[in-house]
């Protein structure tokens, strides 16, 4: 069994820019998200209604909105380095996303990381309109927030190991109070100090890495 369970957010957490917000300037209607996140922010829609809003004006084919991704998102430095570390000493880490999987798994493969588990929704590209396809991986509405958020994707690979969340964004806030060592940075982090809950600020992977390599119930458990 694995000694830790290191959940790791995706868009603005793998990646330097959030690929949503990516694919949504290029080929829909940029500034969108911009209009969103103050309702967004005060609960007044959902994650899932921000997106299908943001969405609704993409038209763009699947091979286009990849190639854009892989040369506008970027990556955070460090990741394929925390996953060899994870591998190594057989803890386990899941990539956990409000994004896409057709394009998270282009993202990973190209970082050799292309084994992963993941757990995200979809979307299929097209020149004729983008379709989203949520996961049926969400379980029933979550206690905190009421939607269907990554807290059951977390409860159901959680098996007593010691939690670790890395993540940024608004989707992050109720699987982080899971967590038993939270990095966060941006828009988490600020959530986090109006919460009065404790993280570890990261600029990249390598911090995260440094830090749990250095923690001492790690070290014990390795």
């Amino acid at each position: 069994m694995a000694e830790l369970l290191i959940a790791v957010d995706f868009d603005g957490t793998i990646t330097m820019r959030d690929t949503l917000h990516v694919i949504v300037d290029a080929h829909g209607r940029p500034g969108v998200w911009d209009e969103l996140e103050p309702a967004l922010r005060a609960g007044e829609i959902t994650v899932e209604q921000a997106m299908e809003q943001q969405f609704a004006t993409v038209t763009a084919p699947h091979d286009q909105v990849i190639d854009l991704v892989l040369s506008h998102a970027g990556v955070r430095d460090g990741f394929p380095e925390l996953v060899a570390w994870a591998e190594a000493n057989d803890h386990r880490l899941v990539v956990m996303s409000a994004g896409f999987r057709c394009v998270i798994d282009e993202v990973l493969d190209g970082l050799g990381a292309g084994h992963l588990e993941v757990v995200a929704n979809d979307a299929v590209f097209t020149h004729d309109g983008c379709t989203l396809v949520w996961s049926e991986d969400r379980g029933d509405p979550c206690e905190i927030c009421g939607r269907r958020c990554k807290r059951h994707a977390i409860h159901e690979r959680f098996d007593g190991d010691r939690l670790v969340y890395v993540g940024d964004g608004i989707s992050d806030r109720c699987a982080s109070l899971l967590a038993d060592v939270v990095f966060a940075r941006a828009g988490l982090a600020e959530w986090l100090d109006e919460e009065g809950v404790g993280y570890i600020p990261y600029g990249d992977f390598h911090d995260v890495l440094r830090w749990l390599k250095n923690d001492p119930d790690v070290a014990e458990a390795a």
